[in-house]
């Protein structure tokens, strides 16, 4: 076989594999949004001062957007003054391209809220005003963008739009919350509209929907301002609803989902629901109940039939029974704040700035180490990411990446 071959089936092979390493689904909350990340040979215990640091990066303007990691790139939302930008990060935290998106909130908790969604080398993003945005990912170009407040007079709600667009087959669905439609599915690669829906009228709540199977059916999941609801990928119909209402419709918790059940958990004292989603997909009723998991914006994680979350005006870590709702054990050795999970740890970030690892044990939870985020400013209340074995931080101007891969 001649030289030229070989170059050429080389270069074929490493296409291949970079293509593979890029064109994979990555978004907010890893693969299904429910906080679980497939990642293995991670340290089960952290050095005193905690897992070392590898960069830091600083420059991000305002804002609480997650990363995400896509092939050989980070990317993550910013915002300098109302200006509301998208960054593009190399595995070293250095910036290698920066884009203008839309205008973004100033007021009450300034900054960006989109978290990127990436798909076939493009991301996706939802300014808190309204604009959506289709941006390739190697440039950052804008390839399309659409105005959602003005065509659909979107209702801001009081903290601004919140969500990370949710990719399903070849549509990127939205939710605006305008006077007539609240919900919206674009083409992924012409941002044309395939379809717009009232739903039940309700607002945006501040919640990213998840997509998940039931009895081999996709159904779209999310929180708006008074209730949970399920919605037909396919044509934006509203199969079912619940009422869950709190004093300020905030409901940033995307809701979980397991073997035909729904749980959805909010914060000011209101808790948890957990909801049994009839056969069909059309219909749900409620099993179960419980205030003290009043969770506000941190996520939670079912595992092994139990719901581990933090609460809000209910400060401690709770582990409840997903089968009765039951309270089994709660701890306090960090604020309250978000959690992840990865490796048969629980990767939890208080909102003081402190970072616990636990791991789960038979009768609930156990507190393993501690390091606190000394970089960064304002709020610490971004979603923590893992990948290759690095932990990412992101605290307003600064994303932190730290070791946590088992030597």
């Amino acid at each position: 076989m001649s030289k030229h071959i070989l170059s050429l089936l080389a270069l074929i092979l490493i296409s291949g594999f970079v293509l593979a390493q890029t064109t994979n689904l990555v978004q907010w909350r890893g693969d299904n949004r429910d906080g679980k990340y497939k990642e293995t040979g991670l340290l089960k215990k952290w050095p005193k001062d905690g897992p070392e640091i590898l960069w830091t990066a600083n420059g991000f303007g305002t804002g609480y957007s997650s990363v995400i990691v896509a092939g050989d790139m980070i990317f993550t939302t910013g915002a300098d003054e109302d200006q509301g930008y998208v960054y593009g990060l190399d595995k070293s935290g250095k910036q290698r391209w920066k884009t203008f998106f839309g205008t973004e909130w100033t007021t009450s908790f300034e900054g960006t809220r989109t978290t990127p969604t990436f798909l076939n080398g493009k991301l996706y993003v939802h300014s808190s005003y309204g604009m959506a945005v289709c941006l390739d990912a190697g440039t950052g170009k804008i390839l399309w963008q659409d105005d959602l407040n003005k065509k659909y007079k979107v209702r801001v709600p009081r903290w601004g739009i919140s969500e990370a667009p949710l990719i399903i087959d070849d549509k990127v669905i939205f939710t605006p919350g305008g006077e007539e439609i609240i919900m919206i599915a674009k083409n992924i690669n012409s941002g044309e509209t395939i379809w717009e829906s009232k739903l039940n009228g309700d607002i945006q709540a501040y919640n990213s929907p998840a997509i998940v199977t039931h009895n081999g059916n996709k159904m779209i999941i999310t929180n708006l301002s008074r209730s949970v609801v399920g919605v037909n990928p396919e044509t934006g119909e509203l199969l079912w609803q619940y009422s869950q209402v709190n004093k300020y419709d905030v409901h940033p918790n995307t809701p979980i989902y397991e073997n035909g059940f729904v749980y959805s958990f909010t914060g000011y004292g209101v808790g948890g629901i957990m909801l049994k989603i009839s056969d069909d997909g059309k219909s749900v009723s409620k099993v179960w109940e419980n205030s003290s998991q009043d969770n506000q914006m941190g996520g939670g994680i079912w595992l092994d039939g139990k719901i581990y979350a933090s609460g809000q005006k209910n400060r401690d870590w709770q582990c409840l029974d997903a089968k009765t709702g039951k309270l089994i054990q709660s701890i306090d050795d960090i604020s309250k704040g978000t959690i992840i999970h990865a490796d048969g740890m629980f990767y939890c970030y208080g909102d003081k700035g402190e970072i616990g690892l636990m791991k789960p044990t038979a009768n609930g939870f156990e507190f393993v180490s501690k390091c606190s985020v000394d970089e960064g400013t304002n709020q610490h209340w971004a979603h923590l990411v893992i990948k290759d074995g690095v932990l990412y931080v992101r605290h307003g101007d600064s994303v932190i990446a730290y070791n946590i891969k088992s030597k």
